[in-house]
């Protein structure tokens, strides 16, 4: 009993440590709670991510594995050694330890979407499309997972899921100009440009600074007519830097505007092309 109180303590102390960055004295305080109460799930768990974030990865990976050895069923474990085997290229072994994960706690969405994630970098696209499924059904006002659902698409080709995806992103997180830039993307795709146009007006509301809007809405306004509008855009967005100009050029790409081995070019809002 004595002991246990102990190890509690030391886990008090290593996350006051870690919460000051001292990341060397929480290991420390951790390792000693651990010793104090060996079948301590919160103190294995905590050295653990503590000697994961010092990037001493084999001993993060024992400490996680005997949270596991004590406490088969403890999602967190799971979770923390999927994490650790996929950042060490372990991918399928991690895919393995996240459904076991999820396994033994359905309830947390997070989980189903990182599932969902290493299932995409496997290229099991319908079991990602089916963990994402689930992270919504958990968590239906997350828009993160909407607009990964929408990349998923998206890497198949089926720009109207997409679409409907992404908006369903904009309804959770209207503020989240991203999210409207991707759905004016789907929109384009889709020949649906005036939607578009709509929708990018709405981010330049959210983003009034960024240029790199400006000139996607006003070469979109140019190009479905509205020459005088477009023009004043595009004279807004003034010169893009080579960030803006990136940005813009990922986005076309993305879209399907815009070849791999294209060039960006840059509409004039002078020399508006009738």
């Amino acid at each position: 009993m004595v002991a246990r109180r102990l190890s509690r303590h030391y886990c008090e102390a290593g996350d006051t440590q870690a919460l000051q960055d001292d990341v060397t004295g929480a290991i420390e305080s951790y390792r000693r709670a651990t010793e104090l109460d060996e079948d301590s799930a919160r103190a294995h768990l905590s050295l653990g991510d503590s000697y994961a974030l010092a990037e001493r990865d084999d001993e993060a990976f024992r400490a996680y594995l005997r949270t596991l050895r004590a406490h088969p069923d403890n999602a967190d474990a799971h979770f923390c050694m999927a994490d650790l085997l996929a950042r060490s290229g372990r991918l399928h072994e991690a895919i393995g330890e996240m459904e076991l994960a999820v396994e033994a706690d359905p309830e947390r969405p997070y989980y189903c979407y990182r599932l969902a994630e290493f299932y995409a970098l496997a290229g099991d696209d319908e079991m990602a499309e089916a963990a994402l499924l689930a992270a919504i059904a958990g968590d239906p006002g997350e828009g993160l997972y909407r607009y990964k659902l929408g990349e998923l698409h998206v890497r198949s080709g089926q720009w109207l899921p997409a679409a409907r995806a992404y908006l369903r992103a904009t309804e959770c997180a209207p503020l989240d100009d991203f999210y409207h830039v991707r759905l004016a993307s789907a929109l384009i795709r889709l020949d649906r440009r005036e939607a578009a146009a709509r929708v990018l007006r709405r981010t330049v509301r959210i983003a009034p600074d960024n240029r790199a809007y400006r000139y996607l809405l006003g070469e979109l306004l140019v190009l479905i007519g509205d020459l005088e509008a477009g023009s004043e855009q595009l004279r807004r967005a003034g010169r893009l830097d080579d960030y803006d100009r990136d940005f813009v050029r990922r986005i076309k790409r993305r879209s399907g505007q815009l070849r791999e081995d294209e060039k960006l070019v840059l509409i004039s809002a002078v020399e508006t092309p009738a």
